[in-house]
């Protein structure tokens, strides 16, 4: 039997292949491993964005 390809393997593929290797080495690994501060910095900005839990009040944005 053939084994699935992965969609996200994929896109990787197409974007930048050498993100597969990344991918697999670093993939079980904790982000403080891999990630630097900015990297970080920027997830946990875009934290209410990715979780849905953004307000478009005018008086929330700065």
């Amino acid at each position: 039997m053939d084994d699935a390809i992965i969609i996200s393997n994929l896109n990787d593929f197409i974007f930048c292949p050498a993100s597969i290797y990344f991918h697999k080495l670093y993939g079980s690994e904790d982000k403080l491993m891999y990630q630097t501060n900015y990297q970080i910095d920027g997830t946990k900005a875009h934290e209410s964005v990715d979780n849905k839990s953004y307000s478009t009040r005018k008086c929330f944005l700065i």
